[in-house]
């Protein structure tokens, strides 16, 4: 058996191990404080120290553990408003927050590393797998603050926690299309993108599922809310299923894909989509921005998040779903976009 396919191997059964119910006792609500080893990941492949691809260049990543049990299994990720937290969010109900540290235009580590309880609408710790099964997130501006809108899967919903502190405020649910109710529950709702305020979607959210397929097998979306509210499709093609998209300043959609077939391995895409293309009843596709598998510094990637740096750079952030196995891994991964922009 070769490395890789023994690779995927192991990432398959921690899959099928992520659907298994969530065993672990809740923390009490808000933040404390968590313990973290932050590994430097230089090169993004494996065998070469090239850091270029296409449009993007790597920018440094980090192999990451804690002894915390409650650490790992993250699906969603954003960074604050101001861009100097980054928060992530576990499909077993628990937030993450961190400051990421750079040195030299990479990243080298983190800090104030930190996690809390995702609460319910009663401002209780969710509990059980179905409930807790969040998949995006997404942090937006509500009255001066960071609020937070998260996608769960299982129960195919959308909640805003909104407060000053957001962690600690109960959970509401928004409104989302009737047709988003009737998805398999582990296919559901995976990506959650929130458009820029300015341009023709005027700040709407747009809603991807895993792998609930229309009827020439693309997966299917919502634009919610804006003057282009209604359903779309996105080219499914070479086995990917949709795990995460994000807007660039600029209105055009970032959508992170994966792979995971026996015996071939393990893949992930990124795809940029036209922003312009984003209607009611439209079928779109984009380019492949970056392809990589297990010959690379990759895993279960699942979280996507896009940052302007200080100097004005466009920053995309990776993270992955260890599925809390120990023979899985949390990366964190940057890349910044380095092409000449789309015309």
């Amino acid at each position: 058996m070769s490395g890789l396919t023994l690779r995927c191997l192991v990432i398959l059964a921690g899959v099928i191990a992520s659907m298994a119910p969530e065993l672990g006792i809740a923390a009490a609500p808000g933040w404390h404080s968590v313990e973290i080893t932050a590994k430097p990941i230089d090169s993004f492949e494996l065998s070469s120290p090239e850091q270029r691809f296409g449009a993007l260049e790597f920018r440094g990543g980090l192999e990451i553990k804690s002894p915390d049990r409650q650490f790992g299994s993250f699906s969603g990720l954003d960074f604050s408003s101001d861009g100097k937290t980054l928060y992530a969010i576990s499909d077993t109900g628990h937030w993450f927050a961190a400051r990421p540290v750079e040195e030299g235009g990479m990243l080298v580590g983190l800090a104030d590393t930190r996690m809390a309880p995702v609460l319910n609408s009663r401002g209780a710790p969710l509990s059980g797998k179905k409930w807790s099964d969040a998949e995006g997130l997404r942090i937006v501006r509500r009255g001066g603050h960071d609020a937070a809108l998260v996608s769960f899967e299982r129960i195919n919903d959308l909640r805003l926690f909104d407060g000053a502190d957001f962690v600690l405020a109960p959970s509401r649910s928004v409104n989302v299309p009737a047709a988003v109710k009737t998805i398999d529950p582990n296919r559901g709702l995976e990506a959650l993108a929130v458009v820029p305020p300015s341009g023709p979607l005027d700040g709407a959210t747009v809603l991807i599922t895993e792998h609930s397929l229309d009827k020439n097998h693309n997966h299917r979306g919502w634009i919610v809310g804006g003057p282009r509210d209604g359903a779309f499709s996105l080219v499914r093609s070479g086995d990917y299923d949709v795990t995460d998209a994000a807007f660039f300043p600029d209105g055009d959609l970032l959508v992170l894909e994966r792979s995971l077939e026996i015996p071939f391995g393990l893949g992930m895409r990124i795809r940029r989509i036209a922003g312009a293309d984003l209607v009611p009843g439209a079928t779109i596709d984009g380019d492949v921005l970056l392809e990589a598998d297990l010959r690379d510094q990759i895993d279960n990637m699942e979280g996507l998040a896009i940052r302007t740096s200080s100097d004005g750079e466009t920053i995309v952030a990776l993270i992955s779903d260890d599925n809390n196995s120990p023979l899985q891994r949390t990366l964190l991964l940057y890349f910044a976009l380095v092409g000449e922009p789309r015309g």
